[in-house]
């Protein structure tokens, strides 16, 4: 018996002690695999010299934050959007670089603030005399195109399919085309993707963005909660550099870099899927 309080203060301290060390062990982490949409120029698309990385403004931003942190970075071309999202939710991945703030992720993402960028969810319509506009209640009548793989968010979903007549497309190539020959009113798209990508095309001069936007949310970095790295020291520094950064408009800047970088490739033959 003169050794159950020994015994015991050691299970105390034992236990005490395991968070402390989960804490150290993601302090301790030395490589970040990463990835993202791969079809969302200018902030991420696939490399055309290496198809299985990344590249664009979200990538520059991340790289610039690591390297300050003396963190290998991988980012990884994963699929889609949606199996991105999945990689990163499962712990397979320990980020994602384009995480779009919603509630329902937040049961498995930890959202690094500010935001890399706020994202604006716009109507596009031929540049030519057409409709007043002042909200978007004055899309309710009129017929618009949005591409399958567009992530709404729940609150635009839901507005969406009570407020908006809409058709699908499978890519924004095809749904500028059915705008320009008037088989429909508008195009439902974030803003950055129609210039970087419209603008490739040629189309940007005949077509023109209403204000104000459909809907506005932010994008993010965003660390999954069941990655190994995940911990007070990592979010915290995550937090810190993309505070100073924003404060510098660093991620307007490669905004705008990315821009050009895009429309100095060869125009994609396919679109792969956000």
């Amino acid at each position: 018996m003169r050794c159950a309080a020994p015994l015991k203060s050691a299970l105390i301290a034992l236990l005490l002690a395991a968070p402390f060390a989960a804490s150290a062990a993601a302090a301790k982490c030395d490589r970040l695999i990463a990835t993202g949409g791969a079809d969302n120029p200018p902030f991420l698309w696939r490399d055309p010299q290496n198809p299985k990385r990344l590249v664009g403004a979200n990538a520059d931003l991340l790289k610039e934050i690591t390297d300050s942190l003396d963190l290998k970075l991988e980012l990884l071309y994963t699929g889609g959007a949606a199996k991105a999202l999945e990689e990163v939710r499962s712990g397979r991945v320990d980020l994602l670089a384009d995480a779009q703030l919603d509630v329902k992720d937040l049961a498995h993402l930890d959202f690094i603030h500010p935001s890399i960028a706020t994202l604006q969810m716009s109507a596009w319509v031929r540049n030519e005399p057409g409709f007043l506009y002042s909200s978007r209640e004055e899309l309710a009548e009129r017929s618009g195109t949005y591409v399958a793989t567009t992530r709404f968010g729940s609150e635009l979903q839901a507005y969406a399919k009570q407020n908006l007549q809409l058709r699908s497309a499978p890519s924004l190539a095809e749904a500028m085309q059915r705008l320009l020959a008037g088989k429909t009113d508008y195009v439902l798209h974030e803003r950055y993707s129609v210039v970087a990508q419209a603008g490739s095309q040629g189309l940007l001069e005949a077509i023109q963005r209403l204000e104000p936007p459909v809907s506005s949310r932010g994008m993010h970095f965003a660390v999954a909660h069941d990655s190994a790295c995940n911990g007070p020291w990592l979010r915290g520094q995550l937090a810190t550099k993309m505070t100073e950064l924003r404060a510098a408009g660093v991620p307007q800047q490669l905004l705008v870099k990315n821009l050009e970088r895009w429309k100095q490739q060869p125009v994609p033959t396919s679109n792969s899927q956000r």
